[in-house]
């Protein structure tokens, strides 16, 4: 197994200038990053989504990984920073949706043809190949060929790893995931799959990885890291326990063990590294969009602090990295830190920081372009505690540069300090989701005279009107909810399949005239009018993530009528949607108000 010597690979170095009033050096060991730093990004162009990791066992330093659907059939051998070695042709099989990457203890690497969005393929297959010398190699032929199907429903799968020869597959669905296992191995021949047993608590599952002992099987999913742990050698038992779960939004894609850390890959093409230590501790991983408080440090102003880069392990934290720390010049005496921060456009937003907590950390206050923000935050803690993930609340951000402080404003008794360490900060638009809409379907994917039924010039439609849907069957609109976090989930109050089509109506009331942005997060095929008229239309290969579209527009006063028509190409169908409101004005409703 491959231990904290890997770490040695894992090189970040800080070269950070600075004015006169700070002084920072940054620590010669601090030799890798916190886990939502990205550690690399894959460049070469031909690697377009990494759907599957691994780390090689017999050469040190390689990771391979794969393209999905629609590439050509080519494995890559990369550094962990995501630099290309070598590209890898694999002979004798075509890449129709390689959703996975899994190796075993005789050093083969198994690819998934697994992906299955429409849930109609019946050639679903795990194909098997030598691992080959990236540095002496350009081929690599098929040696084994295992074709498959499900005991009952035909699902989609992004999951893969092998445990003692055997390949185990994870399916990936809203509702549930499941663990199905090879009964035995007989290559060219279809065999039905056995189910292993269903996951506590994941969900979506994108990516798997196995410890080389067998003792953690970690899953990733599109927001969240969970690592499921036992001994007894029985998977059944351990994907029912309590795993540890690390919830994030780096899109998650792919996930392999690297002796007992973990690297995570996403649809960004971003790696990430989460050392044991981390995923260990439960402790919370950030959003991939904060702004590190190191990088910003020549453009930020000490106000009576001190200030430097201090690495973790100076606090007794065993993880590389370093954060920004200030203290007071004086013993007991406040002092403060400003800092640039940008927004990508004006909005409500939720301000956060990642601190550093411990025995001689203090009170720390923020506030936003002079405005006081939410309560001070205490940062003592008798055990040591990098990477915590503290809301201040909400606060109007202007689209650009803000000016962000952070003061001491006290300890607590039992703290020995004033210190306060920052390592990221991030700002998210806090503006709220729709949660009520009208929708109407399914329709035939060949259908055009709905939409331009559905399309008069001011949009207020008949909202009792029967419309004749899929198969001839009478649909009308109907109210439909949103869950929680404001997810509209189409698949649940229509009867859909892939290749139909859907609608969804909301009203939005703007008191005045004003320049908004819209936020869409969807997946599949969507387009959106504002008042009759066109403003976004995207095919979107990818599970449903908030915000992923920003789409300037213009409300009018009064009522505005956002008319959605969703596509469904497989597995999940629904969306995510709301608008920018600095002003906190704007209403949503499924029918008007007067």
């Amino acid at each position: 197994m491959k231990n904290q010597m890997k770490l040695l690979l894992f090189l970040l170095v800080f070269a950070i200038s600075i004015g006169l009033y700070i002084t920072a050096a940054a620590p010669p060991d601090a030799i890798d990053t916190p886990p939502w730093q990205p550690v690399g990004k894959y460049t070469h162009p031909d690697i377009r989504e990494s759907s599957g990791i691994v780390a090689s066992q017999q050469f040190e330093g390689v990771y391979w990984t794969l393209n999905d659907s629609g590439n050509p059939a080519t494995l890559y051998a990369t550094k962990r920073n995501g630099e290309l070695i070598r590209e890898i042709a694999v002979k004798g099989s075509r890449n129709f949706d390689w959703e996975a990457l899994g190796i075993d203890d005789k050093n083969r690497l198994w690819i998934g043809e697994i992906g299955n969005n429409s849930r109609l393929r019946f050639d679903l297959k795990v194909v098997v190949v030598a691992e080959p010398d990236p540095f002496t190699q350009t081929e690599a032929a098929v040696i084994a060929s295992y074709p498959y199907r499900y005991p009952n429903v035909n699902v989609d799968a992004e999951g893969l790893f092998i445990v003692e020869g055997i390949p185990y597959i994870i399916s990936k669905e809203r509702e549930r995931a499941v663990l199905y296992r090879f009964p035995t191995l007989q290559a060219d021949t279809k065999q039905t799959l056995e189910r292993v047993g269903e996951f506590a608590e994941a969900r979506l599952v994108t990516g798997a990885g196995v410890s080389e002992d067998g003792t953690r099987l970690a899953v990733c999913t599109y927001n969240a890291l969970w690592v499921y742990h036992d001994t007894s050698g029985n998977l059944a038992k351990m994907i029912q326990g309590t795993p540890w779960a690390l919830r994030h939004s780096f899109q998650g894609e792919a996930v392999c063990f690297d002796g007992d850390d973990l690297v995570l890959t996403n649809e960004a093409r971003d790696i990430y590294a989460v050392p044991q230590f981390w995923y260990e501790k439960e402790w919370t991983l950030p959003s991939k969009d904060t702004q590190s408080a190191i990088d910003l440090l020549p453009k930020t102003t000490a106000n009576g602090v001190t200030v430097q880069v201090e690495n973790y392990r100076t606090e007794g934290i065993d993880i590389g990295g370093s954060h920004v720390a200030f203290t007071p010049e004086a013993a007991g005496k406040s002092g403060s830190l400003t800092t640039p921060i940008a927004a990508p456009y004006t909005d409500i937003y939720e301000i956060r920081a990642v601190l550093t907590c411990g025995q001689a950390y203090a009170q720390v206050q923020l506030s936003v372009n002079g405005t006081t923000v939410g309560t001070p935050y205490d940062c003592y803690s008798p055990e040591p505690i990098a990477g915590r993930l503290v809301s201040f609340g909400t606060a109007p951000l202007n689209a650009g540069e803000n000016q962000i402080t952070f003061s001491v404003v006290g300890k607590a008794s039992e703290a020995t300090g004033y210190k306060i360490g920052i390592d990221a900060y991030q700002v998210s638009s806090a503006s709220p989701y729709v949660k009520r809409y009208m929708i109407l379907g399914p329709f035939p994917k060949t259908d055009v005279g709905t939409i331009k039924e559905l399309l008069p010039a001011d949009g207020q439609l008949d909202l009792k009107k029967t419309y004749t849907g899929i198969d001839g069957k009478a649909v009308h609109w109907q109210e439909a909810a949103t869950t929680a976090d404001g997810f509209l989930d189409l698949r649940k109050d229509l009867d859909a399949n892939p290749g139909t089509v859907g609608y969804t109506l909301v009203s939005v009331h703007a008191p005045k005239a004003t320049d908004s942005v819209m936020l869409l997060g969807s997946d599949d095929e969507i387009a959106v009018w504002l008042n009759g008229t066109e403003i976004h239309r995207r095919n979107i290969n990818a599970g449903v993530t908030a915000d992923t579209d920003v789409v300037p527009c213009h409300l009018k006063a009064g009522w505005n009528t956002v008319l959605c028509q969703k596509i469904d190409n497989g597995w999940s169908w629904g969306l995510y949607l709301r608008f920018t409101d600095a002003e906190g004005v704007l209403r949503y409703a499924t029918e008007r108000e007067e």
